[in-house]
C-alpha cells in the first residue's frame, strides 16, 4: 500500500472513530474550523465550483460555468456541472487523495449523451487541487478528455477552477 493510501486510511478511520462526516460546513466539520482538520480530510465537504474551460497551448478562457464538488471522507466524490443540458450527462463519480502541502488529486467521469438521447461516450477529468491555508477555498489545475461509446479519444482539453466552501 502507498504511503498516501496508509496516511489517509488512518485519517479516515480516526476520522469515523471521531463522528466527522462529509458534513462540513463554513467553518469546517463538526464546527470546527476546516483548517483544523488533518491534512487528508481539509477537502471533504461540499464546494461551489467555477470552472473555466481553456486553450491548452494559449491559456485563454473559452467558456466559464458552474459546477458542485462533494468530497467524502473516504475518498469519493461526486460532481454536477452545467455546461451542458442534464439530458446530456450524468453526474460524475471519482476519487481523490491527499498528495502533500495543501494538494490533492482528483479523478472523476461521467456519461455524456446525445441530443436524440443516444450514448455518446464518456467524458474524464483529471485535476491537482490546491487548498487555502483557510481551507475554505481551493484552485485547480485540470486536464479533460472525451471519449466515444468505443473508448476512443475524441477530444482534449485544459480547465481551471476556483471553488469556495458552502
Amino acid at each position: 500500500m502507498k504511503k498516501h493510501s496508509k496516511l489517509f486510511l488512518a485519517t479516515a478511520t480516526l476520522a469515523a472513530l471521531m463522528g466527522i462526516g462529509s458534513s462540513a460546513t463554513a467553518t469546517g466539520i463538526n464546527g470546527a474550523p476546516a483548517s483544523w482538520l488533518p491534512a487528508p480530510l481539509r477537502l471533504v465537504g461540499v464546494w461551489d465550483v467555477n470552472v473555466t474551460l481553456r486553450d491548452c497551448v494559449s491559456g485563454n478562457a473559452v467558456a466559464t460555468f458552474p459546477a458542485m464538488n462533494q468530497y467524502a471522507a473516504d475518498g469519493s466524490q461526486t460532481e454536477v456541472g452545467i455546461n451542458m443540458s442534464p439530458a446530456a450527462r450524468y453526474p460524475s463519480f471519482g476519487t481523490w487523495h491527499f498528495i502533500g502541502l495543501g494538494k490533492f488529486a482528483s479523478e472523476f467521469k461521467f456519461f455524456r449523451f446525445n441530443p436524440d438521447g443516444s450514448y455518446a461516450g464518456t467524458q474524464e477529468v483529471q485535476r491537482t487541487i490546491t487548498l487555502s491555508h483557510d481551507a475554505n477555498q481551493f484552485t485547480t489545475t485540470a486536464s479533460v478528455a472525451i471519449y466515444d461509446p468505443a473508448h476512443h479519444l475524441v477530444k482534449s482539453g485544459c480547465a481551471t477552477e476556483a471553488a469556495v466552501r458552502r
